[in-house]
Formats: C-alpha cells, sequence, structure tokens
C-alpha cells in the first residue's frame, strides 16, 4: 500500500510541475468546497441553540467562509490572484522582519546570512506583488517537488523494508 501511495504521490509531483495552472484550479476548487462546508457547519453551530458565550464572532465567521468558499468555486481566477497577494504580502513582512532582526543583533554570527535572506525574501515578495499568479505557478511547482522526493522517499523505505 505505501508503494502505491509513493508512486500516486511522484505522479501528482510530476503533473504538477508540468501543468501547475490545471493542478492549482484543482487546488483552489478542492479548497473552495472545504471553505463552504466549514463556513456552513461553523454558521450553523452558531445559529444553534446551545446557551453560552456570544456567538456573532462564530457566525461572522461561518459566513466569511462561505462567501470565500463560494467566491474560490466561481471565480477561481480571482482565487488564485487572491493567493498570489497573500504570497507576496507574506514575503514583504518576513523579509522587512528579517532585515530588522539582522540588524538589531549584532552578537549573531549569523546575521549577515539573515540579512541576505530577509533581501531575497523582500525582493522576491515585491517581485510576486508585481505579478502575483507567478507566486501560485512558484507554489504549484513546490509542491511538486515536494510530492516527487516525498515519494521517492517512500519508495527507497519501502523497498528498504522489503530487503530485511
Amino acid at each position: 500500500m505505501a508503494g502505491i501511495i509513493a508512486l500516486i504521490a511522484i505522479i501528482f509531483g510530476l503533473i504538477a510541475i508540468a501543468m501547475p495552472e490545471v493542478v492549482f484550479e484543482w487546488l483552489v476548487f478542492i479548497l473552495g468546497i472545504i471553505l463552504v462546508v466549514i463556513g456552513i457547519l461553523t454558521a450553523g453551530i452558531a445559529l444553534s441553540e446551545e446557551p453560552g458565550m456570544n456567538k456573532s464572532l462564530l457566525l461572522a465567521s461561518g459566513l466569511i467562509s462561505i462567501v470565500i468558499g463560494l467566491l474560490a468555486l466561481l471565480t477561481p481566477f480571482v482565487a488564485i490572484i487572491a493567493i498570489g497577494y497573500l504570497i507576496a504580502i507574506w514575503l514583504l513582512v518576513n523579509g522587512i522582519a528579517t532585515i530588522a532582526y539582522a540588524t538589531s543583533v549584532s552578537y549573531a554570527k549569523h546575521r549577515i546570512l539573515t540579512g541576505i535572506w530577509g533581501v531575497v525574501s523582500l525582493l522576491i515578495g515585491i517581485f510576486l506583488f508585481v505579478s502575483p499568479g507567478v507566486g501560485t505557478a512558484f507554489l504549484t511547482l513546490i509542491l511538486g517537488i515536494f510530492f516527487i522526493v516525498y515519494g521517492l522517499v517512500s519508495l527507497v523505505m519501502v523497498a528498504l523494508y522489503w530487503k530485511q
């Protein structure tokens, strides 16, 4: 069974690298379904008769999940671009924080490398902010590489287990 899962992971990884836009569209579709289901369940809990705390935030969370999930299902391109912007914002914030850390500590031996990593993160964030679609394609490629490596390592582990 583990060998079959490893082969599926490798195949998925190869597809993700060969056709990142298709894989990411499916991931956005699955994410949309998950968000709608979670939103419905969360809103249902908020509307239940169970006594206790104020459930208005829970209801708001459920409704927001439903709206974002429906947007992902109805307009996947918008969701893909939004995810690209989120990745870009994360890289920008991470880059600024890393640079700030590297310049604020004088005792760390690795602060030059940390500062360089912060600058790289900041530059990639700026690039992805200019073209967020590239960020989602990049994320899918990284996911593909991860699944290929995972599958290969799993196959090696299966082979070593059978050898015993």
